[in-house]
């Protein structure tokens, strides 16, 4: 009984500085004060500067520069201040470039085969004929090669198993009757042979 109310009292005990150590952490930032509006701006004045650099110039520690930043009123604030600030062409992400690139291209290729038929490369009517084709979905497509599996272990576990029947009724039938017939040997010789691979 001694030992149950020992470590009921140690199981309180602990909870109590649970309780105390989760007082004294730090709330996360609620409402971004003047030094926060500060690290934002010098983010986005200096996007590859690190938590380190930040913590030094603002005189705080590394970790609570992470914390900060992590809050959703930080982030929040980071994006409104960059909305504001950044070209778009800057934020365009590699997609919409490359949705650019793919419609310049399509427009140049267009003037190109515009041209007289005499003045078009062979190439480049072949080649736009072959890719404009195959974006399409036309075309012959690849056929997947089929691997048929075959599980070895199985395989070969089912005809030692099948050897093993057939030694042993031969030894019964050697035992039985000194000669075997041929009709005996025909189906042990059909046992052998699997129905299927």
């Amino acid at each position: 009984m001694d030992d149950f109310e020992g470590i009921v009292s140690q199981i309180a005990e602990e909870r109590a500085q649970e309780t105390t150590a989760a007082r004294e952490r730090p709330q996360a930032v609620q409402k971004l004060n003047y030094s926060h509006e500060g690290m934002v701006n010098l983010i986005l004045a200096n996007r590859g500067i690190t938590q380190n650099e930040l913590a030094a110039h603002f005189g705080y520690s590394a970790s609570w520069i992470s914390q900060v930043m992590s809050t959703d009123a930080f982030q929040a604030k980071l994006a409104e201040r960059a909305a504001e600030i950044e070209d778009p062409t800057l934020r365009a992400t590699v997609k919409d470039q490359l949705q650019g690139l793919a419609a310049r291209s399509l427009e140049i290729l267009r003037e190109k085969l515009n041209n007289q038929v005499s003045d078009i490369p062979d190439n480049l009517a072949l080649r736009t004929l072959e890719l404009s084709t195959r974006a399409l979905g036309y075309g012959a497509k690849e056929q997947p090669s089929v691997a048929v599996q075959v599980n070895i272990d199985s395989h070969l576990e089912t005809l030692g198993g099948r050897l093993e029947r057939l030694l042993e009724r031969k030894q019964l039938e050697a035992q039985a009757s000194p000669r075997a017939t041929e009709a005996s040997l025909r189906s042990a010789e059909a046992e052998l042979v699997p129905n299927s691979i």
